[in-house]
């Protein structure tokens, strides 16, 4: 799809479907469909491993017959190298296990390697919805399971699904059908309310979208899928970004002020002391500081494009002046000046790290962000600069270059 194309079909989409009602393309040409089911299973055998390692399950649930299962039985479950493909992992699973569903949560943001792809679906997206005040996030279900494990359920989020493998067929109710029905509530037997439904069929290659409204379950003749959920949450109101964007200024200014209780009884016409006492603070708080607090806010929510991160992999070397590096992933080192000092604030995937301005970093940031390959020495001859820039080593934004691996180097 070209990019004017796909400007004037997300202008569509926004101004007719989202947040409004369902909505099925089909044959969509979407970036995700270029990430196919061998890339896919590399993903999951990668990142079970290092569940595995650790001995933590997180970003994966798997329900066996519709019941969740404990850690530990996850961990035994995950694909394996072995399973050689999604296929041959379903054929593993359905050797003991009549019904199962696999959920990994966030597995794009798991490996780096692909999320270009996502954010090329979801950058045009918010360009025309807005970002989403909680987050997006993105999972895949896959398993043999006739219906969603947890029964029919209404989300914070509306929801695009992408078929990988098989086919999906999702059935919505209204919200106000099932405002009248409670029943409906996590059934998993819905017969008599299917006349009240309405039903999307998607194969692969095709997208389905239903708004955060809609109460749904997925539905399949037991056939082995593999499918893509992309939720963009939308349960978060700008009030309440505001109160944790303006939280930490707050509790800066106030010191321990703020944990004090009422100060002494008064007339109800009279305010506390304390609270006379935080009048004063607050007023003395300026622009600039306000603007620089939402703008740290700001910083942190577009330099993860909107999506909820999954933890970053930290540096395991040291980086020193002498170090080579390149941007660990395609996302973007992104900067801004603040307005109440002379520093700067520069982000990478949700961390955000206050520097002094420096011609010399930005110069180094420019050049990594051109997918440059850096000699740190080559820009940095100040301590303060280096100590910023290792910063965001630890937030994961560089990997270090061998010498003789360096083709790039300015």
């Amino acid at each position: 799809m070209s990019k004017s194309n796909q400007q004037n079909f997300w202008k569509n989409f926004a101004k007719n479907s989202w947040e409004k009602k369902p909505f099925l393309a089909k044959k969509f040409d979407s970036p995700l469909c270029d990430i196919k089911a061998e890339h896919i299973f590399d993903m999951l055998v990668e990142y079970g491993d290092h569940c595995r390692k650790i001995e933590k399950a997180d970003g994966f649930k798997l329900y066996i017959g519709g019941q969740i299962q404990n850690e530990d039985d996850v961990l035994q479950l995950l694909p394996e190298k072995n399973d050689t493909s999604l296929l041959g992992y379903n054929k593993r699973m359905e050797e003991m296990f009549e019904d199962y569903c696999l959920v990994c949560d966030e597995l794009l943001q798991v490996s780096q390697k692909h999320i270009k792809k996502l954010h090329a679906f979801s950058d045009p997206l918010f360009s025309q919805v807005g970002f989403p005040n909680r987050f997006a996030e993105i999972g895949l279900y896959l398993g043999n399971y006739r219906q969603t494990p947890f029964g029919v359920h209404v989300d914070g989020c509306g929801v695009f699904s992408f078929p990988v493998i098989g086919q999906k067929t999702f059935r919505l109710w209204k919200a106000e059908f099932a405002a009248k029905n409670p029943s409906l509530d996590r059934a998993h037997e819905y017969s008599k309310f299917k006349k009240n439904s309405k039903t999307m069929i998607a194969t692969v290659g095709d997208m389905t979208y239903w708004p955060s409204s809609a109460w749904h379950i997925a539905e399949s003749d037991g056939s082995f899928s593999a499918t893509w959920s992309l939720g963009v949450w939308v349960d978060r109101t700008h009030l309440q970004n505001l109160t944790t964007a303006l939280d930490p200024l707050l509790k800066a200014k106030l010191g321990v002020l703020g944990e004090q209780t009422v100060s002494s009884r008064t007339s109800a016409s009279e305010l506390p002391s304390n609270y006379v006492e935080s009048i004063s603070i607050l007023n003395n708080i300026s622009e600039s500081e306000w603007h620089d607090a939402l703008l740290k806010s700001w910083l942190e929510l577009s330099s993860k494009h909107g999506f909820k991160n999954f933890p970053h992999k930290k540096s395991q070397a040291k980086i020193t002046a002498k170090a080579r590096i390149e941007l660990n992933s395609c996302s973007e080192l992104l900067w801004a000046p603040l307005k109440s000092s002379s520093q700067m604030f520069y982000a990478f995937q949700g961390h955000v790290v206050k520097a002094a301005k420096s011609a010399s970093l930005l110069n180094l940031i420019k050049a990594l962000n051109a997918g440059k390959t850096c000699l740190i020495e080559d820009y940095l001859k100040k301590p303060t600069d280096l100590k910023s820039l290792l910063a965001l080593a630890n937030a994961g934004a560089f990997r270090l270059v061998s010498p003789l691996a360096d083709r790039r180097r300015t």
